[in-house]
C-alpha cells in the first residue's frame, strides 16, 4: 500500500467531502470517518488524536474539521499534519494560503495534492469533467461553473451529480418537504437595497434551495440575505461585505469569500437582521 501510514479524517457532509472519500478509496488511503454535519470539529465528537495513534499513523489529512486542541496533540506526536480547508471560522481563518490569495475548494486542493489527473479518474470509472465540476461549485456555486466555461447543460449535469452524490444522505419526504417551504419563502421575500430578504420559521435548511431557485429564475449571482430562525441561523449571499460581516460578528465564509453565515446558539452573541443591516450599510460607506 503506498500510503499505509497516512490516514484521511473527513465528515462526508456534503457532495464536496463524499467525493473526496471516493477518491480517497480509489487511492486506497485510510479513512476516518467523522459523523459530525457542518461545523464539524477534530476537537469534538471522537477521540481522532487516540485514532491516529492507535492507527500506527505518521501523515494525517484533515479535511474542514478545524481543531486547534487536537491539531496541537497531533503535531506533539510528531505527525505529518496537512489542513485541507477554504473557510473563515470564527477566531481562525483558513480560506487563504499564506500569499493571502483565496484557497481553492477542498476537493481542488485533495487533487491536487495527490496529483490526480484525468486519466486516473477515467479508470476508476469516473466522468473528469464532473468531479472538477464539484470542486468548482462548492468554492462559487454555479457562477464559478460558469466562469470556468461549463456550459448550461453541463452544469445541469454537474448539479444532478452533485444531488446524487448526497442522495444517501437524504430522507425523500423531508427533502420535498424543503422544496415546498423554500418556494414559500421566495414567494414572500422582500427587498432591501439590493438585497432580497427571505425569512423561514423552518426548522429546516432551505438556503441551498433558494440559491437553485435564482438559478432557474434569475440566472446571475443576487445578494441575498437568509434567514433560517427554526435553525437560528442568518446568511448574507453574494456580496462584497462577507469579510466584513465576518470580521464584525464572526461565524464562517463561505463560496469564494462572497458570502458569510452566523449561527444564533443561546450561549453566543445574538445576531439580529437589524444588526447585519446596519453593519452592511457601514461596510458599503467604507467602500465609497
Amino acid at each position: 500500500m503506498a500510503y499505509k501510514k497516512t490516514v484521511l479524517i473527513i465528515p462526508p457532509n456534503d457532495a464536496e467531502a463524499v467525493m473526496i472519500q471516493k477518491l480517497a478509496q480509489k487511492l486506497d488511503l485510510s479513512i476516518i470517518e467523522s459523523a459530525q454535519l457542518h461545523g464539524s470539529s477534530l476537537d469534538k465528537g471522537h477521540d481522532y488524536v487516540q485514532a491516529v495513534k492507535k492507527g500506527g499513523f505518521t501523515r494525517v489529512i484533515v479535511v474542514e474539521m478545524p481543531g486547534l486542541k487536537a491539531e496541537a496533540k497531533l503535531r506533539k506526536m510528531g505527525v505529518k499534519l496537512d489542513i485541507i480547508d477554504h473557510h473563515h471560522y470564527t477566531g481562525l481563518s483558513r480560506a487563504h494560503d499564506k500569499n493571502n490569495n483565496l484557497l481553492p475548494s477542498s476537493l481542488e486542493q485533495f487533487s491536487a495534492m495527490f496529483k490526480i489527473t484525468d486519466a486516473q479518474l477515467t479508470q476508476w470509472g469516473f466522468v473528469p469533467r464532473l468531479v472538477r465540476g464539484i470542486g468548482i461549485q462548492d468554492r462559487g456555486y454555479v457562477w464559478a461553473l460558469q466562469a470556468e466555461g461549463y456550459s448550461k447543460k453541463e452544469i445541469n449535469d454537474v448539479m444532478r451529480y452533485h444531488d446524487s452524490l448526497i442522495a444517501h444522505l437524504q430522507n425523500p419526504k423531508t427533502e420535498a418537504r424543503k422544496d415546498v417551504l423554500a418556494k414559500i419563502a421566495w414567494d414572500r421575500r422582500k427587498t432591501w437595497r439590493e438585497f432580497f430578504i427571505i425569512s423561514s420559521r423552518a426548522n429546516m435548511q432551505l438556503r441551498p434551495r433558494l440559491s437553485r431557485i435564482v438559478v432557474q429564475e434569475i440566472g446571475k449571482p443576487t445578494p441575498m440575505i437568509i434567514l433560517e430562525h427554526g435553525r437560528g441561523l442568518i446568511y448574507v449571499q453574494e456580496s462584497p461585505y462577507a469579510i466584513y460581516l465576518f470580521e464584525q460578528f464572526g461565524g464562517f465564509t463561505f463560496g469564494s469569500d462572497r458570502n458569510w453565515g452566523y449561527q444564533n446558539e443561546k450561549a453566543k452573541k445574538q445576531v439580529t437582521l437589524r444588526d447585519v443591516k446596519k453593519a452592511i450599510e457601514t461596510a458599503h460607506d467604507k467602500m465609497v
